[in-house]
């Protein structure tokens, strides 16, 4: 009951803090670039809004890795000043959170879309598209329904049927934010997710959308994991060192935002829950980011501890060998696992191991953490094992029993109920470390989050739902262990 009350003063206290008061405080008054000086400045990585703020020492630079996660910041106050393009943050949306655009710059860049140094005859074919699409007025279109719309799109949204023959042109997204790309159930939406669209009726074949973390989606285009670069991406010189770049589609313009101090949510405590709900997960249909994501994060949770439990049969019996080469090998094997850090691990996987196959990113996903569960859960039956004192052996031997009938039969269920607790701390453990898979372009429960707050950016809410799901799965696999001991001990 006492944790029941704890968690309900905290979902109370979050959502009043976060939707039914008034803008307090106080906004710097920002007109000019000269006017950021001396101010907390938000920025995204990786875009040239960073580049451009990091050579200024007058300011204090924070970098997020998402448009949603600078806009929280800005309305946290944990930024003075957010630096983005004019057409991340619409009217609406702006109005919901409670910010403005103080002044636009002057600056323009060119956004393309990016193609590896070897893929020549794809960007040849690219470029010829764009010149049509330009020529007979369809980019004119497209830039008029999705950039100077204020936000408001058609209703409803043109969905491409998407057909073509032969292998699907993959593309990959850095990020998923409107109106450059974004993604409603299974379709994707935006000046840019259009034109791949077009591109890929012009050439007769499907295309394949993927969502990557922005500092993800260069990496995939370097090792072939997918063949073009989109999401807003400038055209640099250093970019250009790396990657060969189409045609410029379009030049975006710098934008600096402020909290609006005039701006109110309103409607109190029910109606911020109220409106909290519709936009994260009734519109658009949202919720089924969540139940795709628990799907994906059940599916890679369950058969990598299936298939890391059995690998970590085998690296327990070679650590208890008598062959000496056995024991280094899996002595080796743990440390190799205990001292890499898991992400580090499932990028090596993805972009090194498994670079430029058809394996799907789930399939790299399960292997990278089976092999890391492995090297836990090995020790944990091992030291299960040794537990068991070795006059339980000696004792069944005198008994007339056999070997492998002294341990299933003495050894083994006394070795599970030593180390239950220690195998579920693994399996909860990695249950949480599944987590960071976004990074490869999987849509787990906290990739779902992301998406969501991509389009509706707020934090709060999406994330509530995810760590409320997480903390029922982790209880829940505890739960299956437990029936399973004792049934097992029934038996």
């Amino acid at each position: 009951m006492k944790r029941s009350y704890f968690f309900t003063t905290i979902l109370l206290s979050a959502l009043v803090t976060c939707g039914c008061s008034k803008q307090v405080g106080h906004a710097p008054e920002i007109n000019s670039v000269s006017d950021i000086s001396g101010h907390r400045v938000a920025v995204v990585t990786g875009t040239c809004y960073e580049l451009q703020m990091s050579k200024r020492d007058d300011i204090k630079l924070t970098r997020f890795n998402s448009e949603s996660d600078q806009a929280q910041a800005l309305v946290l106050g944990q930024a003075d000043v957010a630096v983005n393009d004019e057409v991340t943050f619409n009217a609406k949306m702006m109005k919901d959170l409670g910010f403005k655009m103080a002044f636009k710059g002057d600056e323009s860049y060119p956004a393309a879309f990016g193609f590896r140094k070897s893929e020549t005859e794809l960007l040849g074919s690219f470029n010829q598209f764009l010149a049509e699409v330009k020529a007979n007025g369809t980019l004119d279109s497209l830039e008029g329904v999705w950039l100077k719309g204020d936000g408001k799109y058609p209703d409803p949204l043109r969905i491409y049927p998407n057909k073509g023959t032969g292998e699907p042109i993959r593309i990959g997204t850095a990020g998923a934010t409107a109106p450059i790309s974004f993604r409603i159930q299974e379709d994707w939406f935006g000046i840019e997710s259009e034109l791949m669209y077009l591109f890929g009726e012009w050439m007769g074949r499907p295309v394949k959308l993927m969502s990557y973390a922005p500092t993800s989606v260069m990496m995939s285009l370097q090792t072939g994991d997918i063949d073009i670069m989109m999401g807003c991406v400038f055209v640099t010189e250093e970019r250009k060192e790396v990657f060969n770049f189409s045609d410029v589609y379009h030049y975006y313009h710098p934008a600096y935002f402020v909290k609006d101090m005039d701006a109110n949510a309103g409607g109190g405590l029910w109606e911020s829950i109220k409106r909290g709900v519709r936009r994260n997960l009734i519109e658009e249909g949202r919720w089924r980011f969540i139940t795709d994501g628990l799907w994906e994060t059940v599916k890679i949770t369950l058969l990598s501890i299936l298939f890391g439990s059995l690998l970590g049969m085998g690296l327990c019996a070679m650590a208890r060998s008598r062959r000496r080469a056995l024991r280094k090998t899996a002595s080796l094997y743990n440390d190799f696992m205990q001292g890499i850090p898991m992400l580090v691990l499932l990028l090596i996987m993805f972009y090194v191991v498994f670079a430029g196959t058809s394996l799907s990113s789930s399939f790299v996903a399960i292997v990278a953490f089976a092999l890391n569960f492995a090297a836990g859960a090995g020790g944990v039956f091992r030291n299960a094992l040794d537990s068991v004192p070795r006059g339980q052996t000696e004792a069944g031997l005198a008994l007339g029993f056999t070997r492998l009938q002294t341990f299933f039969g003495i050894v083994l269920p006394q070795a599970v109920k030593l180390g239950l607790p220690m195998y579920k701390g693994q399996c909860v453990s990695l249950l949480k470390g599944t987590s960071i898979v976004g990074y490869i372009a999987v849509h787990d429960l906290t990739r779902a989050s992301d998406l969501i707050r991509s389009r509706t950016f707020d934090a709060f809410l999406p994330l509530l739902v995810v760590t409320v799901i997480y903390f029922l799965l982790a209880a829940l696999i505890g739960l299956i262990l437990n029936l399973i001991f004792n049934k097992s001990r029934a038996i």
